[in-house]
């Protein structure tokens, strides 16, 4: 507060998930803090003070630019980050698969690598989806007192998760 300016990193991720409504909007501040002139005065509304923060580095992630607002999106250098090639992916899984077995006493008991088909399966799945479809895996290979995950185990791709709602 008391330096000449401010020149932090600043990493606001899933930037396309912030929604806002007719009252408030969460990324109303962006729109001056992104712009360099009026960055150079900025007021925090809420501690009212006024700070340079023209040499802030921004660093926004999101999983589809189309939901970011267009005046957000022309203040920003856009970079696309491509999806991993199938080998990759494979790659991933296998990781994933690993990591998971070692951070649990009962991964002892399962197979230090997972079968071809089940690395088949995982890659067509975004890392997060992996992790809980090996969880699942693991538990249903468990449940059937067996030591190696099979395809059979995992939840079947593109299957959401129930819904909660009433009947009439």
């Amino acid at each position: 507060m008391d330096g000449e300016y401010a020149n932090p990193v600043i990493v606001v991720d899933e930037i396309d998930k912030a929604s806002g409504d007719a009252q408030y909007d969460p990324l109303g501040a962006l729109y001056s803090l992104l712009e360099h002139d009026t960055a150079q005065s900025f007021t925090d509304e809420f501690a009212e003070v006024a700070i340079d923060a023209s040499q802030v580095i921004w660093i926004t992630t999101a999983n589809d630019e189309r939901a970011i607002p267009e005046p957000i999106l022309n203040r920003m250098n856009v970079f696309t980050v491509e999806a991993p090639s199938l080998e990759a992916a494979r790659q991933i899984a296998r990781n994933l698969y690993q990591t998971i077995r070692s951070e649990h006493g009962w991964g002892e008991h399962f197979a230090p690598e997972p079968q071809d088909d089940v690395l088949d399966q995982l890659c067509e799945l975004a890392p997060r989806e992996m992790r809980r479809a090996l969880m699942t895996g693991f538990g249903n290979a468990k449940l059937d007192k067996r030591e190696e995950i099979s395809a059979a185990d995992l939840p079947k791709a593109g299957l959401k998760k129930g819904q909660i709602g009433f009947l009439q």
